[in-house]
């Protein structure tokens, strides 16, 4: 098990773009916008008004004033990005980005193994790794160009987190983890044949499904039988299809998927930031959360996270 102690989204610092001012920057026709209206019900995108680093920068503070001793030990920073996305890899910035915190002693790694599902797939990697030291899981992106802002099942935003695991007693505990990749998918569907793109809307929701209920069955020893859902910021048809599926609908804890759409690896610490500060009289020790995320590749990933009696 392991602890997550804190997670920082700043969230006065994100701006929410209305669909209809988007153009310019995600290339949307008329057309376009209202399809997101209506499949995805997205009214707006959220935008961070500084650059990668201002980003990051305000998600680290964040937890480095909450936790002024991580300074003076000696841990490890992931940061977790998309397959899109590899600026500044020959600056060794991230190195810099850490060492600017006051965070020298620590080693610095970027990750990009499942793309949107990244994060938990780190926090997978941590678990397994059994870490003597804290760690940080940096997450959010630049998205406001049309090369990659658009999905063809939601828009993305630019939604800074920073979370902090293994730093003693956490607030929520990292049960257990699952990842599932699916490789014939590993294409952006924009450069698939159109046989492959196909299979794929035919195989992700039954996918899907056949993952949760394996995990399920894994999680079984330790799951309550109120847990409640945490998915991700995409594809709000899909999700709503697997809710039905398990009869959910009245246990889901969405995310402001229609305000701030789609934040790469950012949305599970988003939306569990939200829950806690909107709905913190639903939480309680024992509370369980079942996390769901899905990345291109195409992978699956969740993880069961319990609250204890730490605050």
């Amino acid at each position: 098990m392991l602890p997550l102690n804190h997670i920082c989204f700043p969230s006065d610092e994100i701006t929410r773009i209305p669909l209809k001012d988007l153009g310019p920057s995600h290339g949307l026709t008329a057309g376009a916008v209202k399809m997101y209206q209506r499949f995805f019900e997205l009214e707006s995108v959220g935008l961070h008004r500084a650059d990668l680093n201002g980003m990051l920068t305000a998600a680290l503070d964040g937890v480095l004033a909450h936790h002024a001793d991580l300074k003076s030990q000696y841990g490890t920073l992931f940061y977790c990005r998309t397959q899109t996305h590899h600026g500044f890899a020959d600056e060794d910035w991230l190195r810099c980005l850490a060492d600017e915190h006051g965070l020298e002693g620590w080693d610095v790694n970027s990750l990009t193994m499942t793309s949107c599902a990244s994060a938990l797939a780190a926090m997978r990697f941590i678990q397994a790794c059994d870490a003597d030291g804290p760690v940080i899981v940096l997450t959010g992106e630049k998205a406001f160009h049309y090369n990659v802002a658009r999905l063809p099942v939601g828009l993305l935003g630019e939604l800074p987190t920073a979370a902090l695991f293994n730093a003693g007693p956490g607030k929520w505990m990292l049960l257990d983890t699952r990842v599932r990749h699916m490789p014939r998918y590993y294409q952006n569907p924009d450069a698939m044949a159109a046989e492959d793109r196909r299979a794929l809307q035919d195989d992700y929701l039954d996918g899907m499904i056949g993952f949760v209920e394996d995990c399920l069955r894994d999680y079984s020893d330790a799951l309550r039988p109120d847990f409640r859902i945490l998915p991700h910021n995409l594809n709000l048809p899909v999700t709503r299809a697997l809710l039905r599926h398990f009869d959910w609908e009245d246990r889901c804890i969405q995310g402001d998927v229609q305000g701030l759409g789609h934040g790469y690896c950012s949305d599970i610490f988003v939306n569990l930031t939200t829950h806690e500060m909107s709905q913190s009289d639903q939480i309680s020790p024992g509370t369980q959360l079942f996390v769901l995320a899905a990345g291109t590749g195409v992978t699956f990933a969740t993880c069961l996270l319990e609250r204890t009696d730490f605050n």
